[in-house]
């Protein structure tokens, strides 16, 4: 199964999370802390306990805050991966469709992982689907060999520039024929752009075992009609990217995906919410 959004948002940005030419590249599905929209209950925070040596750590699923609520989106993380946390602290601000409010924690403890649309992080292990503990993102890079797909591990425990500097050498590491093989083999989802090769759009070949690949298109200047502060209609050009991912649908259906890209497409065209 493949499907496609259209994404409008600054070429600068999206060159970050996308693996897009430029000074600096940097994989999709980075540092789940901030800013991704998520299904209700489909994202948590994992918090241990006080208790937390002595068992698995609790998961901190998003509630329902109002009766008409389906989805939410954390605008903002307000305590950090491995920081204290005593009840009644806030740590989200979730934006639903009456009001951005604040999730309090429950418990005291320490905010051990954070995890975004893990539902996505999957692969197929030949007997059933496998929740992946690490999002391990792939990244495609072309050599005089062929295709080959270095491994940015545990994307979500690294910060942007960390991201960055992981895809330049592990790039340079490719093409230059040096890639141990615990850098290329595994990896939970794989990401591929054609993008400079003035390619607007394709579908790309999933890796197996993972469930889904990204691939990514080039940026092409599109005319949009908008309004001005006085509601006065006007053109104005924007870039437009596709996006297409490819799911094994044993594992990651049509609405996990249709889910996951309104995520993505969401959180590039308002860069805000991953400040």
């Amino acid at each position: 199964m493949a499907a496609s959004w259209k994404l409008g948002c600054d070429p600068r940005l999206l060159r970050y999370f996308v693996g897009l030419p430029g000074r600096r590249s940097v994989p999709g599905l980075v540092k789940g802390a901030v800013g991704w929209s998520v299904t209700r209950g489909s994202s948590w925070r994992w918090f241990h306990s006080t208790q937390w040596l002595r068992g698995d750590p609790i998961k901190i699923l998003m509630p329902s805050l109002s009766p008409t609520m389906e989805e939410g989106n954390i605008v903002k993380w307000l305590k950090k991966e491995g920081e204290a946390v005593n009840a009644g602290d806030a740590l989200c601000e979730i934006e639903t469709d009456k009001a951005v409010v604040t999730l309090d924690a429950s418990d005291d403890g320490i905010l051990a992982k954070i995890v975004q649309m893990p539902d996505v992080n999957v692969s197929w292990d030949g007997e059933g689907p496998k929740q992946l503990p690490c999002i391990d993102i792939s990244v495609a890079v072309a050599t005089d060999k062929g295709l080959i797909t270095p491994i940015v591990k545990d994307a979500a425990a690294k910060g942007i520039q960390e991201i960055a500097d992981s895809v330049k050498a592990l790039s340079k590491k490719a093409r230059d024929g040096k890639l141990l093989p615990e850098e290329y083999q595994g990896g939970s989802f794989s990401i591929s752009n054609l993008g400079m090769f003035g390619i607007d759009e394709f579908t790309a070949v999933i890796n197996p075992p993972q469930a889904c690949i990204l691939a990514v298109g080039r940026f092409r200047p599109v005319l949009k009609l908008t309004e001005d502060e006085e509601g006065n209609a006007k053109l104005q050009q924007r870039q437009l990217i596709t996006v297409t991912m490819s799911s094994d649908s044993r594992v990651v259906d049509d609405e996990l995906a249709t889910r996951f890209l309104k995520s993505f497409k969401a959180n590039l065209e308002n860069p805000i919410r991953l400040a």
